[in-house]
């Protein structure tokens, strides 16, 4: 019995190593040139019809032969997509559908250069089209995989950088977008379009951190590499981020002469967007050197523009801040109504389209984590795929077979318990921080502070429910290991700010009522103040409880005591509004 043990484990050793052989990333540096060859082809592709781009892209894979049919299918897939949103220019299903059966694909053959290649194509076409949630685990996946991955076998690898950087400024992580850029630009061709592009980008996160000397640098420098590749476009935009240097400093006449520029090369060159941002920029320059007039012309330009395409609502709905300031700073009542009523009716569209502020709100180093954990899991998950074919060989040692079994069995069920926990956490944490988004994307009236504390009760019930089906259940190890639901119990409690906030609000609504309940009660203390209000918004005592942290008794015994203390005016005291 002894010697079959040992020759058990002696082949389960064996098979351990020759899975780990199986496991290996593939990549192909020949189908890397080739597919970077195609890249260069992407002007032809753009102004090709539908029909002549199939006929040209079916040429030229069949001059240049990839590794294998899965790879030309990766790569169809890839540039068709592409084509299909640059004609349609939004977001739509056959693009999508290609990505995913190329990503799926470049999955399956474990091909990690192609994964990398189409992943960042595909965050790209949502970023474009403003569609930051789905595009963000995309970029997350690129830039762990680029940190276990050898430059070398990447595939277009300064353009790789460079639009994992723009996402990166999106996210206002400007040192880590600016460390991208400057890898970019190692591995870009001088004096090239794309070079003019990543030093532009390069002067705008100088920008932001507010090092206008560097950001000078890197604008004059785009002017004469656009200059030399011939790039009329990249120039117009240098022009404009000069511009916008130009008016951090004051210096709102040159800013205005930059701007003109940069509007009339970006009109003769069709581009519709820069010349959107320029007229907003130069409308902002005017509105800070006082001529509202100009302002108010242009801008009007622009938002001609913003209502063009789906995905410029964001500018539109930043066109309609400035003509609602514009409108208050002539005492224009009619345009201001306008304008307050167009924002509020962007507000509900962006949320399907800008969702800059819940990437900002998820944060860097969570994600990160999270995403290590994701890939560690995708890996071991490949792992036991090719130990599983290499254990059919092994098929006779019965013994074998079922510690095996037992032992990923167990460990399969650990996983899926913990993953299943976190999904729960995770769903519970997104709606708290859609609940205060909303709050946070409204004027803050006691109207919205009402709706935002009943869906806040709501989501306490939930967790309080949670919280006990947990407890009850295989998951109660992991909840009192890590207290996470428990946490998010604690956050939805109202805080001195939130209380502040609310509370302002209330003044601003009732001033009559809160400053009789000051008169008449002049020694009520803020605990009092806030039950009080609570109940004079109709809240009953279990929600005010959950609110506020405390038992229902806690605020039985607080109102009996008021009672008590005012019996003679506890109408005035309770009355509801």
């Amino acid at each position: 019995m002894a010697n079959f043990l040992f020759l058990a484990l002696f082949l389960l050793a064996g098979t351990y190593i020759r899975a780990g052989n199986l496991y290996t990333d593939k990549y192909s540096l020949s189908d890397k040139k080739i597919i970077e060859q195609l890249a260069q082809n992407q002007e032809v592709f753009k102004s090709a019809n539908t029909l002549e781009f199939k006929i040209h892209i079916k040429q030229l894979l069949s001059k240049n032969h990839l590794s294998d049919h899965h790879a030309e299918n990766v790569v169809t897939h890839v540039f068709t997509a592409l084509k299909n949103a640059q004609e349609k220019d939004q977001l739509n299903t056959v693009s999508t559908q290609l990505f995913e059966r190329a990503l799926k694909i470049s999955k399956e053959e474990k091909r990690s250069d192609l994964q990398i290649w189409v992943s960042l194509h595909y965050a790209f076409y949502f970023y474009t089209y403003r569609k930051y949630e789905k595009c963000f685990p995309l970029f997350m996946y690129c830039i762990k995989a680029l940190e276990e991955t050898d430059d070398s076998t990447v595939i277009q690898l300064s353009d790789t950088y460079k639009k994992i950087a723009y996402f990166l400024t999106t996210t206002d992580d400007h040192s880590k977008a600016e460390e991208y850029l400057l890898k970019a630009a190692h591995y870009s061709k001088p004096n090239s379009s794309e070079m003019a592009s990543i030093l532009n980008s390069l002067g705008f996160c100088s920008l932001q951190k507010n090092n206008l000397t560097k950001a000078e640098y890197y604008f004059r420098q785009t002017l004469k590499t656009a200059l030399t590749s011939g790039d009329e476009v990249r120039y117009a935009k240098a022009l404009g981020s000069l511009a916008e240097l130009e008016i951090k400093r004051k210096n709102h006449p040159k800013a205005i002469e930059l701007l003109k520029r940069d509007i009339e090369i970006s009109e003769k060159n069709g581009n519709n967007q820069n010349t959107m941002f320029a007229l907003v920029l130069l409308s902002k320059a005017y509105i800070e050197n006082g001529n509202l007039k100009n302002a108010e012309k242009y801008l009007l330009q622009a938002k001609a523009y913003s209502t063009s395409k789906s995905y410029f609502k964001s500018s539109e709905y930043q066109i309609n801040e400035m003509i609602l300031k514009i409108a208050q700073l002539k005492g224009d009542d009619a345009t201001e109504l306008k304008a307050r009523r167009r924002l509020e009716e962007l507000k509900d569209s962006l949320l399907a389209f800008d969702a800059k502020e819940t990437v900002l709100r998820v944060g860097w180093e969570s994600q990160k984590k999270q995403l290590q954990m994701k890939l560690a899991k995708d890996k071991a998950e490949l792992e036991k795929e090719s130990y599983q074919k290499i254990s059919a060989i092994v098929l006779s040692c019965l013994l074998l077979i079922l510690m095996v079994f037992i032992i990923r069995s167990y460990r399969h069920k650990m996983r899926s318990k913990k993953g299943e926990y976190e999904r729960k956490v995770l769903t519970l944490t997104i709606e708290k921080i859609k609940s205060e988004s909303k709050l946070n994307n409204t004027s803050k009236t006691l109207q919205s502070y009402q709706t935002y504390l009943s869906e806040k009760n709501r989501q306490i019930e939930e967790l309080e429910t949670e919280m006990q089906k947990v407890k009850n259940s295989s998951f109660s190890g992991l909840e009192e290991k890590s207290g996470e639901l428990k946490k998010l119990l604690e956050s939805h409690l109202m805080t001195d700010e939130n209380w502040k906030n609310f509370r302002n609000a209330f003044i601003q609504k009732y001033p009559d009522h809160y400053r009789e309940l000051h008169n008449q009660f002049p020694d009520l203390t803020d605990s009092n103040l806030r039950i009080i209000i609570l109940t004079k918004l109709n809240m009953n005592n279990t929600e005010i409880s959950r609110l506020l942290g405390v038992t229902i008794d806690a605020v039985k015994k607080a109102k009996h005591r008021l009672r008590k203390k005012y019996e003679n005016n506890h109408e005035t005291l309770f009355g509801q509004i």
